[in-house]
């Protein structure tokens, strides 16, 4: 589950660098898909963790 958080806060670490040192008049699509695609992304495998956790085989 933590790769998952980590996937979304490094894909939005570009977007907010850039808000916060980059031009007061800069339009950063591109950072914003990239962020928007990996919390897409990082949801994804917390699921799919948490998934394979409820529905571990007992030994």
């Amino acid at each position: 589950m933590k790769i998952g958080a980590v996937i979304a806060a490094l894909g939005t670490a570009p977007l907010l660098l850039y808000i916060i040192f980059g031009p007061s008049d800069g339009n950063p699509i591109g950072l914003g898909l990239l962020a928007w695609a990996s919390w897409l992304v990082g949801g994804v495998v917390i699921v799919v963790a948490l998934l394979r956790r409820k529905f571990r085989p007992t030994r």
